[in-house]
């Protein structure tokens, strides 16, 4: 099984985020676009064995792969806010 591990940090990284930021859209369309567009600024932490995802989970707790994150789920929101996809209420 291939599995991108840096998904799971940038879901951690935006869920914490929107917690501490309620003013930001909690709606589930702009949720997914701002970690889509957030892993589209990362490289990817894929593993394909057991001993590649023990690296990988190991890997995804460094601090600078948590700032990388966070800086590219925060470029994302700006962009989302601006053009938001989601309908209107």
């Amino acid at each position: 099984m291939l599995k991108n591990y840096m998904e799971d940090v940038v879901i951690t990284v935006y869920d914490d985020y929107r917690r501490r930021h309620p003013e930001i859209c909690q709606c589930e369309q702009c949720r997914l676009d701002v970690i889509a567009l957030a892993l589209t600024r990362l490289r990817g932490m894929y593993a394909a064995s057991p001993e590649g995802e023990i690296l990988t989970r190991v890997a995804r707790d460094d601090r600078q792969v948590r700032a990388d994150a966070l800086i590219a789920v925060m470029e994302a929101l700006q962009i989302v806010k601006e053009k938001p996809r989601h309908r209107k209420g």
